[in-house]
C-alpha cells in the first residue's frame, strides 16, 4: 500500500464527530466527508438547518420556516454548499429588489445583467424614486467612496460605527431610514448606525458595487427544511442530544449523549452557538485555550418572524423591503398572496410584546400598504429567535475565535459557527464559511504530510470598471 492509500485508510478509520446540524455543521460534515473522513453528525432537533430551518404548524401540518432567509449572488460558499447538497435548482434568483413606502407606493432597485459593476445599478439608482434627486446624488457619492476603499481598507474601519462614517459622508437621517436601514438592518441584524463599518460597507461592496452577480436576490422555492433532505454525510443522527464533551489529558475523546451513550472520536467539530460552547468547555480548558476567553463579550440579537394568513389575496410581489415599519420586509408565501411572512431584524424591543398586540400592529401596517385589497387577518403565528445572531458591533472581531485550536489549546477540538472569525457577519454565508474553515483546519492538523486542502470558495472577482475606480481612489 502506498503512502497516499495508507493515509486515506487511516482517515476512514478515524471517526470525526460534528456536533450541531445547522449550516455550519452541515458545511463541515459535507466538506470532511468529501475528503474521505468518517463523519457522524449529531443534531438535537428533528431536522437539520438550525436557525435556517422549518417547523410543522400544529394547526395545519404545513411546514413553516423559522424566519424567511434570502441569499445574494455574493454568497459564494452558501451556493457551493447548495451545489454539494444537490438543491441549487430550489433557489429562484431575481435581479430586482422591490421597495414599498408606508402608503404602498413601489420603487424598484434593479440591475442590468449586460453591464458590469457598478454600472449595472446606475440607471436604477438614478431613477430610484424613494429618494429625492439630491439624496440620490449623495448616496451615489457615498457608494463611490465605499468602492474606492476596496476590501482591504474597509477592514481598517472595523472599530468605527457605520453611523459615524455616514455622517462624515453627508448621509442624512432621512436617507439612512429610506435607503440604508432596509438593506443593512436585515443583512447585519443590527441597527445601521451602530454596526461596524467593516461589515456595513462589505454589504454594499460585495452585493452591489464590485461584481454584477453579487446583486442577484435568491429566494428558496420550498420550505428551508427541504434544502437539507440530501444528507451531508452517511451518519446523520437527528433528535440526538449531547450532554457533555469527554476530555482526557487536555484532548477531546468524544461526546456523551443524553441517554448515557459515549461516542468516541479522533476529533470533534463543535458547530453550535457560542452559548452552548461555553456550557460544554470546562473552566480549566477555557483558561488554556484562547478561543474561549472572549466569547462572553459577544452580544446576541433577536429576529422576529410573523406568519400571517389573510382572507383575501393581499400581495402580488414576491417580496418587499418596507421603508417604514414596524415590519421591515414582507414575503409572499403562496401563489395567491394570502399567506405573507413579515420580518423584523434587530428585534430587541419586540421580545416582550404580546403576540396579539404585535399581530394587530402588523395587520394595520399591511392594511395601509395595500388599502385596495382590504386585508383581513384570519390567523397568525409569531416566532422570535432570541439568540438569532451575534451583534457585529465595532470591535466585535476581537471576541470572535478562530476555528483551529491555538498552541496550548485543545488540539483536536475545532469550532464552527457564524460567530467564529470568518470575515463575514452572522449570516448563512458566514455559517457555511465557518464550517469550511473548520474542515480545512482539521484536515491540515490530521494530515501531517500533505498539502492543506481548501474548501472555502473565493469571493466574486472585482469587475472592470469597479477595480479601476477602486485604484483611482488610492
Amino acid at each position: 500500500m502506498n503512502n497516499a492509500s495508507a493515509a486515506l485508510a487511516d482517515q476512514k478509520a478515524q471517526k470525526i464527530i460534528v456536533v450541531g446540524g445547522g449550516l455550519a455543521g452541515i458545511a463541515a460534515a459535507a466538506a470532511l466527508s468529501s475528503a474521505g473522513f468518517s463523519i457522524t453528525l449529531l443534531e438535537a432537533r428533528r431536522e437539520l438547518g438550525g436557525r435556517a430551518s422549518s417547523f410543522e404548524d400544529p394547526e395545519t401540518g404545513q411546514l413553516l420556516d423559522n424566519c424567511q432567509h434570502v441569499l445574494l449572488g455574493c454568497c459564494t460558499n452558501l451556493l457551493d454548499l447548495y451545489r454539494r447538497l444537490g438543491v441549487s435548482e430550489k433557489i429562484r434568483f431575481e435581479n430586482r429588489v422591490h421597495f414599498l413606502d408606508k402608503t404602498g407606493r413601489g420603487f424598484d432597485l434593479w440591475s442590468i445583467p449586460a453591464l458590469a459593476a457598478p454600472l449595472h445599478l446606475g440607471p436604477a439608482m438614478a431613477n430610484f424614486g424613494v429618494l429625492t434627486p439630491g439624496e440620490r446624488l449623495n448616496v451615489m457619492r457615498a457608494m463611490l467612496s465605499m468602492l474606492r476603499l476596496g476590501r482591504s481598507r474597509r477592514r481598517e474601519l472595523e472599530n468605527v460605527p457605520f453611523g459615524q462614517w455616514l455622517r462624515e459622508h453627508h448621509q442624512s437621517d432621512e436617507v439612512i431610514k429610506k435607503f440604508y436601514d432596509p438593506i443593512l438592518i436585515s443583512a447585519l441584524n443590527e441597527e445601521t448606525i451602530a454596526a461596524s463599518c467593516k461589515y456595513a460597507i462589505a454589504v454594499y461592496q460585495d452585493a452591489m458595487l464590485t461584481n454584477r452577480r453579487g446583486y442577484l436576490f435568491g429566494l428558496p422555492i420550498c420550505p428551508l427544511e427541504e434544502l437539507y433532505a440530501s444528507r451531508p454525510c452517511q451518519d446523520v443522527r437527528l433528535s440526538t442530544r449531547v450532554s457533555e464533551l469527554c476530555f482526557d489529558n487536555g484532548k477531546v475523546t468524544g461526546v456523551k449523549l443524553l441517554d448515557g451513550q459515549i461516542l468516541n472520536a479522533a476529533a470533534v467539530v463543535l458547530a453550535t452557538n457560542f452559548h452552548a460552547v461555553m456550557h460544554w468547555i470546562p473552566e480549566s480548558l477555557r483558561r488554556s485555550d484562547a478561543r474561549f476567553g472572549q466569547l462572553d463579550k459577544l452580544q446576541s440579537v433577536p429576529i422576529l418572524g410573523a406568519h400571517m394568513w389573510f382572507k383575501n389575496p393581499v400581495m402580488d410581489l414576491s417580496h418587499a423591503a418596507l421603508v417604514s415599519g414596524p415590519l421591515q420586509w414582507l414575503f409572499k408565501k403562496d401563489a395567491e398572496g394570502r399567506a405573507l411572512h413579515g420580518v423584523i431584524s434587530a428585534a430587541r424591543s419586540w421580545v416582550d410584546v404580546p403576540h396579539e398586540n404585535a399581530a394587530a400592529q402588523f395587520s394595520a401596517q399591511i392594511a395601509e400598504l395595500f388599502p385596495d385589497r382590504k386585508p383581513e387577518l384570519i390567523r397568525y403565528k409569531i416566532v422570535i429567535e432570541k439568540r438569532a445572531t451575534f451583534s457585529p458591533l465595532p470591535s466585535s472581531d476581537a471576541h470572535r475565535p478562530l476555528q483551529a485550536p491555538p498552541d496550548g489549546g485543545v488540539s483536536n477540538l475545532f469550532l464552527a459557527g457564524d460567530y467564529t472569525r470568518t470575515g463575514w457577519p452572522s449570516t448563512m454565508e458566514g455559517a457555511v464559511r465557518s464550517g469550511y474553515l473548520a474542515a480545512e483546519a482539521l484536515v491540515t492538523r490530521m494530515r501531517h504530510d500533505s498539502q492543506p486542502q481548501r474548501f472555502l470558495v473565493d469571493d466574486l472577482p472585482e469587475e472592470f470598471p469597479a477595480r479601476v475606480l477602486k485604484k483611482r481612489g488610492g
